[in-house]
């Protein structure tokens, strides 16, 4: 009889178990490379706005921010050259930016049709608020 309860025991754990695997969603373990994209991008964006200008004057111009000192004097090929030289040459992206009125696209990537990941970052530049939305995606960037 003992065999038999332990036997019982055995087969409704096991049950159980399978019922649990079966309905429990899935882990989030597919899109880790969705979230790599996702958390390189705010980082990137971050560490540009933090960066602090050498020249104290055009430091203080610009509140402390490289990145809100070449948004303010268009300075699109350092971005561009600062984010390529940042990311992975797997990842590519493209930047735009909106502020006032006005939409803009930074660095100009042909955008897949495939899944893209945005990251987003709000300066103060020239006066006015940028709100920028970095798109990224796995795919090698052009020359």
């Amino acid at each position: 009889m003992h065999v038999l309860e332990v036997l019982l025991v055995a087969t409704l754990f096991t049950s159980a178990v399978n019922v649990a695997v079966s309905i429990l969603p899935a882990s989030d373990a597919n899109d880790s490379g969705e979230y790599d994209l996702y958390f390189a991008g705010i980082e990137i964006l971050e560490l540009l706005d933090e960066w602090e200008p050498s020249d104290a004057a055009m430091s203080t111009m610009h509140n402390g921010s490289t990145l809100s000192w070449w948004l303010a004097t268009d300075n699109n090929s350092a971005i561009k050259q600062y984010l390529d030289s940042g990311l992975s040459s797997s990842i590519s992206y493209r930047l735009e930016a909106t502020h006032g009125d006005t939409t803009e696209v930074i660095v100009d990537r042909k955008v897949p049709s495939g899944s893209i990941t945005q990251a987003f970052r709000i300066v103060w530049s020239d006066g006015e608020l940028w709100d920028l939305n970095l798109q990224l995606w796995y795919g090698y960037r052009e020359a």
